[in-house]
């Protein structure tokens, strides 16, 4: 029974091996959504005293680049820190992290 019950947890993290971008790309995509309010009004905090010009590039900039360059630069970092987790703690770690970030965002949803 022991056996059959480490087989499963086995295969099971087994499932999430060939995908481990797409999700380090998912967890990365809502960690933005989800932050994106605090990280924008930062900027603005910033910036404000700039001209309303200047305002405008940063801010498209930051939206159109910054957040497209975090994306693509940290989505790599998250795979391979959920490469080096044993097969059977990758499926609950990941069912951890996103529950995780489904707390927070509606915490900040509520608030």
């Amino acid at each position: 029974m022991s056996e059959l019950f480490w087989q499963l947890l086995t295969d099971w993290g087994l499932l999430f091996r060939p995908y481990l971008r797409d999700i380090a790309l998912a967890m990365v995509a809502t960690c933005l959504v989800v932050f994106g309010d605090d990280i924008n009004r930062f900027i603005r905090r910033q910036i404000i005293s700039l001209h309303f010009i200047w305002r405008t590039v940063i801010f498209i900039l930051v939206c159109a680049f910054g957040y497209g360059a975090l994306t693509i630069f940290l989505t790599p970092v998250v795979a391979g820190w959920l490469a080096r987790l044993s097969t059977i703690a990758l499926p609950w770690v990941c069912l951890a992290i996103f529950s995780g970030l489904g707390i927070l965002a509606q915490r900040k949803r509520q608030a």
